[in-house]
């Protein structure tokens, strides 16, 4: 059966610096607050732009494209109220660009049990934009559901796409993100069904899990197996992917990462065909590139520059809880001025 593997060699992180930064993101989830209709009110735009700039400086983004983005959006919105767009297409992708993502708290208490939020882009004026293709409104308004939050013990929250409470279609993608605190365990499981005919072919399941005690126990050399772990299930086919890590001569770890795809029953020489055709024009499609002088990188190049993305990450990672810290508290502090970013 078909089974593709690439080792990453990259910097390592301390376990407890991962408990702090998991800490914090709790304090980031406590410190957000809603205004009168029950949307996420944003930092205040001086302290945004301090935030954007120390998470440049630790490399969690890049405040020039982010900055690019904005400039996008502010001219798309500028396009739409001049009335600017030809045909009904451009207006669809200006509103588009032009939508920002934004949370809205629907029911209940922040974090409390049973309560429900939204998750949607709104326009310039603050609507939420809805796409103009029938077949891409399944992908709409993201649903999200408390079912316990315990930061001590288990937290999980149940999702839906598009939003199943509030929405009058059933949803397309739905599942559940679940924190196990004690066991230093995250799930996040999903299904999938989209519409049309042919279900069987159309439905599909997926389970990833990543284990911090196995992860830390593989690089100590104790164990721990495969302690992040991807399954899923389709009518015709399986995919088994994961990283297991061990602990380098320097201090640094070896990632492996394996992505296996196996056919079930009749279908299993047909997948494996496919996916052999594929990685082999995907292959000589690369060669040819390089041989030519695109200028595009190669995959191996992106998975190289993925890794060195991921050091500079590592390195500054002792610092990212103080920036959560003053993220939260940007949060806890957002008033009706916060205005959009």
């Amino acid at each position: 059966m078909p089974r593709l593997s690439h080792t990453f060699d990259i910097t390592a992180v301390d376990r407890e610096v991962v408990g702090r930064i998991v800490s914090a993101l709790h304090e980031v989830a406590r410190g957000c607050r809603f205004d009168g209709r029950g949307w996420l009110l944003p930092p205040d735009p001086e302290s945004w732009e301090r935030l954007v700039a120390r998470a440049d400086e630790l490399g969690l983004v890049d405040r020039e494209s982010a900055e690019e983005l904005r400039e996008e959006r502010r001219d798309a919105a500028a396009r739409l109220r001049e009335g600017s767009p030809r045909t009904e297409a451009e207006a669809d992708e200006l509103e588009v660009t032009a939508a920002e993502l934004a949370l809205q708290l629907q029911t209940g208490r922040h974090l409390a049990p049973r309560s429900h939020y939204l998750v949607a882009e709104l326009s310039p004026e603050g609507v939420p934009v809805e796409p103009a293709d029938d077949e891409e409104k399944g992908w709409s308004g993201t649903g999200l559901t408390v079912t316990a939050w315990d930061e001590t013990g288990t937290s999980s929250v149940d999702f839906s796409m598009p939003d199943a409470v509030g929405g009058t279609e059933p949803p397309v993608t739905w599942g559940t993100v679940t924190h196990d605190a004690p066991a230093g365990l995250l799930t996040w499981a999903a299904e999938v069904k989209l519409p049309g005919r042919g279900a069987w072919l159309r439905s599909a399941s997926g389970e990833f899990r990543f284990s911090t005690g196995d992860w830390y126990s593989a690089v100590s050399g104790r164990g721990g197996g495969r302690p992040a772990r991807l399954r899923a299930r389709h009518a015709v086919a399986e995919v088994d992917a994961w990283l297991a890590p061990t602990a380098g001569a320097d201090g640094r770890w070896s990632v492996e990462a394996v992505l296996d795809v196996r056919g079930k029953g009749v279908f299993r020489p047909v997948v494996s065909a496919a996916v052999w055709a594929a990685v082999s024009s995907f292959r000589r499609a690369e060669r040819r590139a390089a041989r030519l002088g695109t200028g595009e990188p190669t995959t191996r190049q992106r998975l190289d520059r993925t890794a060195l993305a991921w050091d500079r990450i590592a390195r500054n990672a002792p610092r990212l809880p103080e920036l959560l810290h003053d993220l939260a508290a940007a949060l806890a502090a957002a008033g009706p001025r916060g205005g959009s970013r």
